[in-house]
């Protein structure tokens, strides 16, 4: 991770490819020790591939589903504008799905207008021709509120999404939300069309390859055999849907057919520690969440990175509340925070110390790829025949989290002990040399097993290294929230322009984005947002975030972004300690999976080997 790492620029889909960083063996399964099956199935013959990576599913509808590892089911059965697939390399790339082109036109205030090509002679699995119609359904149908869908918000940046309603509530009852002025429309059956209010950096990978922005059949919307995904445009469709399973298989229409991928696909919830016996019996094809030692092995094989989560682990410090209200208190308590310490104590290998606020798996749009620059001292030297075979590096995507190690913010290989002198000279400048004076506070969380080990952790810490004693309080969800929300009567009129805080001092919290971009982690702590627990203000902050929301440059705005994590992380209302990860397993002698954040996976080119 220390490497060196040039930007270079390159062609606008091979930059946009980091939204999935997907690997043909992203577990680096030719490390897994051996013991392992060979697929009983005759390579040239059709075979069904049994996946534990999604769980009971209650619905096929694109727009509704919300039950775990529904994406990798729906991007199966339904197929987007968009399409990511690989490049033959490991590393999924944005590519035309149902639409073959499009072109993007920018007015002089920044608004965005796509126009997508749909393919010629696309189809459902029916028979019945795909059209851009479906597509103006599909988006009418999720953007509506009546229809309350759980993705909504997806199409926010969609002009028309935010319709006025009249402002004296009292007096009049506001129009129903008219799904016609949602800036989507189908100029005939091969043209579809919309606006966007700004330039939205992510609206392609994020919108238009979502799962659920998928086209729908309204002469089906709403009955049995489309709810069950019967009738899809996607490589499969489905045959059969229970509480126990969700079996797929091959569409007949698809214009892009495998003829060497899986004819069926069968998805089981997962059994947890038990499904790794199943994959070494042949029983299932691909699991998740490896077992520790399996983990440690691929670990030290030096191959070998948890698939990203999106999802980061931190502190939230309330900066209304002496003496969270000192920012040199703040970025104390954060220097004495040993990250990597911490995430060893947790004896989770797919957990990695966090360095910003933004995990891996968020990409960055601007145009840029990765390429190693070899070491000075190596360029020229003759290699040695018998010398040892160096392990292959990890692929890394090009992802904010990887990029900001290039730029401004906290490096993963800080030096702890420089981090906790400076520390102390912080606490001493704020009239706490050594801990002294310092008033009782209390750190509370979410009462679980890993909640608890990283709240001792950090007492620790923060004992050894300030002097200060931190008390630990595990709580209910409901008394956690209760503790973070403002009292009730606050008033948010006052001379601050933040919104008023809970009664807490520190507490712990996941962080997670509703979708796939670096402004989600970022502006929950805008002071503006009503989900800025700490009651955080910074001028420049929010400067950075606002002119990210207004670029129409990729990479003006990535540059926005990293500037304001990093402020963030100076001014330490918040303290990133650890990103979540995954882990996955292909059965020997099947090659060709691919895979994206949160546990989305591609199964429809995975072949058995000879």
């Amino acid at each position: 991770m220390c490497k060196k790492i040039h930007i270079l620029l390159t062609a606008a889909l091979l930059s946009l490819s980091l939204l999935l960083s997907a690997c043909s063996d992203p577990t680096g399964t030719n490390n897994t020790p051996s013991g392992g099956q060979e697929p009983t199935q005759d390579p040239d013959s059709a075979f069904t591939l049994t996946a534990a990576v999604a769980g009971a599913q209650s619905t096929l509808d694109p727009a509704a589903a919300t039950a775990v590892g529904s994406t990798t089911v729906l991007h199966h059965l339904y197929e987007n504008l968009m399409k990511w697939e690989d490049d033959g390399s490991g590393i999924a790339q944005l590519a035309p799905g149902q639409a073959e082109s499009y072109t993007v036109v920018t007015d002089y205030a920044g608004n965005a207008t796509y126009t997508f090509t749909l393919r010629e002679g696309i189809q459902w699995s029916d028979g019945q021709p795909v059209t851009a119609g479906d597509f103006v359904a599909a988006w009418q149908r999720l953007a509506d509120p009546a229809n309350d869908l759980p993705h909504r918000k997806m199409l926010q940046m969609v002009s028309g999404y935010d319709q006025p309603v009249p402002e004296d509530w009292a007096e009049a009852e506001p129009p129903a939300w008219d799904p016609a002025k949602l800036s989507v429309s189908a100029p005939d059956d091969r043209t579809f069309v919309v606006t966007l209010v700004g330039s939205c950096a992510y609206f392609l990978e994020e919108v238009c390859a979502s799962a659920y922005t998928m086209p729908v059949r309204t002469d089906l919307v709403g009955q049995k055999a489309w709810t069950d995904g019967t009738v899809t445009n996607g490589a499969y469709t489905a045959s059969a849907r229970t509480a126990a399973q969700t079996t797929l298989v091959k569409s007949g229409t698809y214009y892009a057919a495998n003829p060497k991928g899986p004819e069926t696909l069968t998805f089981v919830p997962s059994a947890g520690a038990s499904d790794y016996e199943k994959l070494l019996s042949g029983e299932l094809d691909l699991v998740t969440h490896l077992p520790g030692d399996t983990l440690q092995a691929l670990a030290d094989s030096g191959s070998w990175l948890p698939e990203p989560v999106t999802a980061t682990y931190g502190v939230v410090l309330n900066t209304q509340r002496p003496p969270f209200d000192d920012p040199d208190v703040r970025l104390a308590f954060r220097l004495a925070i040993d990250n990597q310490a911490l995430v060893s104590a947790l004896g989770d290998l797919t957990v990695r110390p966090a360095s910003g606020i933004v995990p891996y798996g968020i990409s960055d749009y601007g145009e840029h790829a990765l390429r190693q620059e070899p070491a000075a001292d190596t360029q020229s030297a003759i290699p040695d025949a018998n010398s040892p075979t160096e392990p292959a590096a990890p692929t890394v995507p090009w992802d904010f989290r990887q990029h900001s190690l290039e730029k401004v913010t906290v490096p993963e290989n800080a030096d702890y002990a420089a981090n906790c002198q400076k520390a102390q000279a912080l606490l001493a400048q704020a009239g706490y040399a050594g801990g002294g004076g310092f008033p009782v506070v209390e750190y509370i969380y979410v009462e679980s097993d890993v909640d608890r080990t990283i709240a001792q952790e950090l007492q620790r810490m923060w004992k050894e290294q300030l002097g200060i004693t931190v008390a630990i309080r595990g709580l209910s969800q409901e008394e956690y929230d209760a503790m973070l929300a403002p009292a009730q009567g606050s008033d948010e009129s006052g001379d601050t322009p933040q919104a008023p805080t809970g009664e807490f001092f520190l507490a712990g919290q996941p962080f997670t984005g509703s979708y796939n971009d670096a402004a989600a982690f970022l502006h929950p702590w805008h002071s503006q947002s009503h989900l800025n627990w700490a009651g955080y203000f910074s001028d420049a902050f929010d400067i950075l975030l606002n002119s990210a929301e207004a670029a129409v440059s990729a990479d003006a705005r990535d540059a926005y972004l990293h500037d304001a994590e990093a402020i963030l992380l100076m001014d330490a209302p918040v303290i990133p300690l650890c990103y979540q990860g995954g882990s996955s397993a292909l059965a020997d002698g099947l090659t060709g999976l691919y895979c994206g954040p949160n546990g989305l996976y591609f199964l429809s080119g995975i072949t058995a080997s000879t």
